[in-house]
C-alpha cells in the first residue's frame, strides 16, 4: 500500500492499487491525482445523497474462488437515473470492477480491445466483434456523467466528467461495457451474477435489511 498525504488537509491518502492513479480524501473531499509519489488537488467532491447501497469501500467478496475488495467507486448518471461502478482489487494486483445498476450485478475485467467501431457509429442490436472474445450485441447506450466518486480510482473521476456507455451482451450471462470518453476508451469483459454468488462480507447496515 502506498500512502500519501492529501495536499489540501494533510491527511493519509492510501492507494492499495498500483493501477489507482486518483484518489478522494476521506476527511476533506478534495479531488486528487496522483504523479508518482505527489497529489495534485484537482477539486471538490460535493457530498452523496444516500441512495440504500449495501455496499461500501471496504466491502470483500468471492469470484472464481479468490477474494476482492471494493476500493474506489464511481456514481454515474444518465437523465432517467444512475448506477454505481465499484472498483476493486485482488491480491495478486489483478483489479475489477462490480457494476449495480437496477437490482442487477455485474463483474468485469479491463480489456484490451482493439478495431473499436467509432462511437458515432454505434447502435442498439449492432454486433461488435471483441475477437477472441467473440461477437457481442449492443443492448443499450447512454450519455453519462460522473455524479460522484470516492476511494481510489484507475482514472480521473471528476464530478461532471462525461462519456458514452456502451453495454452489451454475449452468450448466456456474459457481459462487455465499452466506455467512450474523451481522453480515452475503455473496455470490460465479465458475467452477470447473483447477489449471493460474490459471498459478501463488512457490507453497509441499512434500516430494514
Amino acid at each position: 500500500m502506498l500512502t500519501l498525504s492529501c495536499p489540501s488537509c494533510g491527511a493519509n491518502v492510501n492507494f492499495q492499487s498500483k493501477s489507482s492513479v486518483f484518489a478522494v480524501c476521506s476527511f476533506c473531499k478534495s479531488s486528487l491525482v496522483r504523479q508518482d509519489m505527489n497529489l495534485d488537488e484537482i477539486g471538490k467532491i460535493a457530498d452523496l445523497q444516500d441512495d440504500l447501497t449495501p455496499f461500501q469501500i471496504g466491502t470483500t467478496g468471492m469470484y472464481n474462488k479468490e477474494k476482492f475488495e471494493i476500493i474506489g467507486r464511481l456514481k454515474v448518471g444518465y437523465k432517467d437515473g444512475f448506477w454505481n461502478e465499484w472498483f476493486t482489487a485482488f491480491g495478486d494486483e489483478r483489479v475489477a470492477w462490480l457494476a449495480e445498476a437496477q437490482g442487477f450485478l455485474a463483474f468485469c475485467y479491463p480489456y484490451e480491445a482493439t478495431d473499436l467501431p467509432e462511437v458515432k457509429t454505434l447502435k442498439i442490436g449492432q454486433a461488435v466483434d471483441l475477437k477472441e472474445k467473440g461477437i457481442y450485441e449492443i443492448d443499450d447506450i447512454r450519455v453519462v456523467k460522473c455524479l460522484f466518486s470516492e476511494g481510489e480510482l484507475p482514472f480521473d473521476a471528476v464530478q461532471g466528467r462525461k462519456s458514452t456507455s456502451v453495454d452489451l451482451t454475449g452468450f448466456e450471462q456474459e457481459m462487455a461495457t465499452i466506455e467512450y470518453a474523451a481522453k480515452e476508451t475503455r473496455t470490460f469483459i465479465g458475467h452477470y451474477l447473483d447477489f449471493d454468488d460474490f459471498q459478501f462480507k463488512n457490507l453497509r447496515p441499512i434500516d430494514g435489511w
